[in-house]
């Protein structure tokens, strides 16, 4: 009968160990970079469209257009960090040229997936990315910042929190199928009179392929009108991958 027990919990303890092995199998973090690629000549081509609102000209303008953004070049800081400079450019039409418009930069630091914009630095993703994470995305600046959109002053950072809402995902943009997307939501609050939405999401081996922009603030409290309906200040903006190489 020892015997028997020995021979069991032999086997046990091999089944245990065989299953251990198998739980913590390590991941490759150079291949979850792929959501966030960052090589030089890399260049992303987005369809735009926004809607920004002023108060004070009772006035809404439209804009719609193309986005390029390219990798130019690498420096490597006094961190020994990789940082990416990417220059992006503007046309409304695919017939016009390309008008450089702003030049923002892209780094990983430790697991944070980074990009600087307007000398605010955000982290976009963390790496590995995993179902329910969350993350301060702004937390490299104030979020209580003003911001001037169409001439009016906004804390258009105010409330945000980052959360990955889906992961592995499928999604279609202009008949285009992205497979293994990470679907993000940097901020989602809403009141009587200001709302705060921003998503975007990430297909590996491509990067960003779509962003949905909404910042609205208005004196009109009427929760029966849609807060776009009743929007008196703040901006609507999306941009979808059109294009990449």
């Amino acid at each position: 009968m020892k015997q028997y027990f020995l021979i069991l919990f032999s086997v046990f303890l091999v089944f245990f160990s065989s299953c251990k092995e198998k739980s913590i199998a390590p991941i490759n973090l150079e291949l979850e970079k792929d959501f966030y690629p960052l090589e030089v000549d890399r260049t992303w081509v987005y369809l735009t469209d926004s809607v920004v609102f002023n108060k004070q000209l009772s006035t809404v303008d439209t804009l719609k257009g193309f986005v390029k953004e390219t990798i130019t070049d690498k420096f490597v800081t006094t961190g020994d960090i990789d940082l990416y400079i990417i220059e992006r450019s503007f046309k409304r039409t695919p017939a016009d040229q390309w008008s450089v418009t702003d030049i923002y930069s892209a780094s990983f630091i430790d697991n944070k997936a980074t990009r600087t914009e307007e000398n605010l630095r955000f982290v976009k993703l963390l790496i590995p990315t995993s179902l329910g994470q969350k993350w301060d995305g702004n937390q490299f600046f104030d979020e209580s910042i003003i911001v001037n959109v169409g001439g009016e002053s906004i804390e258009v950072y105010k409330n945000w929190d980052s959360e990955v809402i889906a992961i592995e995902s499928i999604v279609n943009i202009y008949g285009v199928q992205y497979e293994n997307c990470t679907e993000i939501i940097l901020a989602d609050s809403e009141n009587s009179i200001e709302k705060r939405y921003v998503k975007e999401i990430y297909s590996k081996g491509v990067g960003l392929i779509s962003k949905e922009m909404v910042v609205l603030c208005t004196q009109n409290g009427d929760t029966s009108i849609e807060i776009l309906d009743r929007a008196e200040e703040g901006f609507v903006l999306s941009q979808s991958l059109v294009e990449y190489y």
